[in-house]
């Protein structure tokens, strides 16, 4: 059975959650996506799975999980390598989706059911991003899921992490060297310990009948965290109540020296850092690497720091060296423990971590912060500056660009109340405060209703589809662009199976139905 550990979890959620919340049981909602492509701000969600549990893993009586599709608009292409990858295809979703305000508004309700830590792997990497965008277009809330009614976020993948890099042997690790190239291509020369969800559970005999399938990809997850939480208890309940943006400032707070687990301190140095916490701009931390001596900031101009910050490709290659400063995101749960010693002696050393060397860098980044921090003040504040006036970005896009006002807020609740028959008589009366929201509403009835638009608005959305698909507009995938892809693809000899072979045929029919269809 469990370990009780799991049963501890329950109460230690139950104090933090907000007192309105207190009678509710507090649930995970495990969930997974499948994407039209990479970019969450802009490419679509296919296909959505969910699943709830308690808090100690064990299922929701009659709950075995959900499978939404989302039906594809004609504003914007497939990737291909994605479909290739899921075999999910447009035509499947257009035939099992809803549109895509359903498909929002389903997922939004599950997110937001009080008491839900919603989790998943690389959730705060991928899905969450896809979650904020797709419920942006939609008029939803995209971060009440976060913070309200005594709801999380939480993400399993910076955990696993955790556990290969602090703990070892209790769980099997797969290596790169030991996947086939043949049958999975970006293993081709890679090396060392692989956290691919698909080849964690093959390693530990865990039941993943389709990867790349969102419900199995959910049960998948929900058998690694079993297997984390029997394996490694102590380290799980400890990720679980140190997870919250509260805890993580306060382990960084007053710059004491923290081990952070990351993947962005790479494999070869154990994905483990000892890091403190030199300027916290709201949720983000600036963190000096300690295994590195800091007094290098004292020689060098605003100019050179902000150079050197954040190193074009261009820059690095001509010998302009990365300063050893990492952002730590407060509010995205990652894996940091004020408590030195769970990396052990031994782990230090074999990841290159001089304990003394630490010490020592901490005492003179003491020294220096002070100078520091002014800089950086200026230049958090110079980046903001310029992410201000860059030209407008796609509506679509434009989540990060400032918040809504309450009027639109109260404008957005309005429109998810309404019946597309009456929005469309109604659509042009609402007065937003910030006009990009009149071309939203316009975009959102035409994705999903838009045999509701008149004859003009039909027209205004056939001319917009088709300079985003033939023209490539919004910096949209454009249709020569998808037919080479799918040439290229054919051409490659990786695709060569029945499968594959099927999901090529449909992509070149959908790019042809629909350039026909807006050439028209």
């Amino acid at each position: 059975g469990m370990s009780s550990s799991l049963k501890n979890n329950k109460d230690s959620i139950m104090t933090q959650s907000s007192m309105g919340a207190q009678s509710v049981e507090p649930t995970f909602y495990w969930y997974d996506y499948e994407t039209f492509g990479v970019d969450p701000r802009k490419d679509r969600p296919a296909q959505f799975a969910g699943r709830r549990t308690r808090l100690d893993l064990s299922p929701l009586s009659g709950d075995i999980g959900e499978i939404f599709y989302c039906r594809p608009t004609d504003d914007q292409l497939p990737n291909p390598e994605s479909c290739l990858l899921t075999g999910i295809t447009p035509q499947c979703c257009a035939e099992k989706g809803v549109c895509e305000s359903e498909f929002a508004d389903l997922i939004w309700e599950r997110l937001n059911t009080p008491g839900t830590v919603s989790i998943g792997y690389n959730t705060l990497g991928f899905d969450d991003e896809v979650n904020r965008f797709l419920f942006w277009r939609n008029f939803l809330d995209p971060y009440t899921h976060s913070w309200a009614k005594g709801c999380s976020r939480w993400d399993l993948f910076p955990v696993v992490c955790a556990a290969w890099a602090l703990r070892g042997d209790t769980i099997k690790w797969p290596r790169w060297e030991d996947i086939d190239p043949i049958k999975y291509p970006k293993a081709e020369g890679r090396k060392g310990v692989c956290f691919k969800l698909e080849f964690l559970t093959k390693a530990n005999g865990i039941e993943h009948g389709h990867a790349h399938d969102a419900l199995s990809d959910v049960e998948a997850t929900i058998g690694m965290a079993k297997l984390l939480a029997e394996r490694e208890p102590k380290l799980w309940r400890w990720a679980f109540e140190n997870r919250t943006t509260a805890k993580v400032s306060a382990a960084v707070a007053d710059m004491k020296p923290v081990v952070w687990v990351t993947p962005k301190f790479g494999i070869a140095r154990g994905c483990t850092g000892i890091v403190a916490c030199f300027f916290q701009e709201k949720h983000d931390c600036w963190m000096w690497d300690l295994s590195f001596d800091p007094t290098v900031l004292q020689s060098l101009s605003y100019e050179e720091i902000k150079q050197r910050l954040f190193p074009s490709i261009k820059e690095r290659a001509q010998g302009i060296e990365r300063l050893p400063i990492r952002r730590l995101k407060a509010n995205a749960s990652p894996f940091v423990c004020a408590n030195l010693k769970v990396l052990s002696r031994e782990r230090a050393q074999k990841y290159g971590i001089d304990l003394d060397v630490v010490a020592a860098n901490l005492q003179k980044l003491k020294t220096v912060a002070p100078a520091v921090q002014t800089i950086f003040a200026e230049l958090v504040a110079e980046r903001r500056s310029n992410d201000a006036a860059v030209p407008s970005v796609d509506p679509d896009q434009s989540l990060y660009s400032g918040f809504a006002s309450s009027g639109d807020k109260a404008r957005f609740v309005q429109i998810r109340s309404m019946m597309p028959e009456r929005l469309a008589a109604e659509a042009s009366k609402f007065r937003f405060d910030d006009q990009k929201f009149v071309e939203m509403l316009f975009r959102f009835r035409a994705r999903n209703w838009p045999e509701m638009l008149s004859a003009e608005e039909t027209e205004r959305w056939r001319q917009f589809c088709e300079d985003r698909v033939l023209s490539g507009r919004d910096g949209m995938l454009q249709l020569s662009d998808y037919f080479d892809q799918i040439d290229e693809a054919q051409a490659s000899g990786l695709y060569d199976d029945e499968r594959h072979q099927q999901v090529l045929e449909a992509l070149y029919d959908w790019g042809e139905t629909l350039g026909n269809r807006l050439s028209d």
